[in-house]
């Protein structure tokens, strides 16, 4: 019979199935994007194996010590939450990133819904379409910094500053709150106009009610990942 010491422990089913079932409850307990998630898996399997190798060979079966491996390595509970830094900056920075890559986007969508318009009707713009301008340039001072803030403190100012995963998640999360209400605020205009002006270019203001609506509920999604990751922070 071989010796158990000489055996690559992961090519055995028990083992396996111990070392499976610890990723498997470590990976419902971690957040964060998918990619990064995927990593730190990976990472912690490895170890795992590097550990169950070293305790096979003092000898034990390999189902014995992929045991003491997953024993040495913690709750999965206590190991999930050492990567909640590194997580809330990955999740800030994604959020971050993605509302600053879609933000010109929209907002060139909307621009075009406002040219069109205005010389599909001949008039002038209604009042109320004014205060609607006024409020999505609130939004964007409150956005934009905040997005940049985000991806600012998730890379390497992380490093230096202790709450950086924690102001990252926070920033991410207000930028893209303010992202929902400068979306909300620009379907009432679009609604407004509808209704108070002589007509609409309506394939330029469907395109931009599109991009509003898909960004709404990204944008909605994405604030309550970020809230959940710097709630997992201590």
């Amino acid at each position: 019979m071989a010796d158990p010491s000489l055996t690559d422990p992961s090519l055995d089913p028990a083992a396996r199935r111990v070392v499976g079932a610890y990723l498997a409850e470590l990976a419902d307990q971690l957040g964060g994007p998918a990619a990064v998630r995927a990593a730190i898996l990976a990472e912690l399997e490895d170890g795992l194996w590097t550990a169950t190798a070293a305790h096979q060979a003092q000898p034990m079966s390999p189902e014995e010590a992929a045991r003491a491996a997953v024993a040495e390595f913690g709750h999965p509970g206590t190991v999930a939450a050492g990567f909640g830094p590194e997580l809330a900056a990955a999740t800030g920075r994604r959020v971050g990133l993605g509302l600053l890559a879609t933000g010109p986007l929209v907002g060139s969508s909307w621009l075009l819904v406002a040219a069109s318009t205005w010389r599909w009707s001949g008039g002038e713009s209604p009042a109320v379409l004014g205060l609607v301008a006024g409020l999505v340039g609130l939004v964007l001072v409150v956005a934009v910094p905040a997005a940049v803030l985000s991806v600012a403190l998730s890379g390497r100012l992380s490093r230096w500053l202790p709450a950086g995963p924690r102001v990252a998640a926070t920033a991410a999360a207000t930028a893209a709150s303010a992202c929902v209400a400068g979306d909300l605020v620009l379907l009432g205009g679009l609604l407004a106009a509808a209704v108070l002006t002589g007509g609409l270019a309506w394939p330029a203001a469907l395109l931009a009610a599109g991009a509003s609506s898909t960004r709404l509920s990204l944008a909605g999604r994405a604030a309550r990942r970020c809230l959940a990751a710097r709630a997992t922070l201590p």
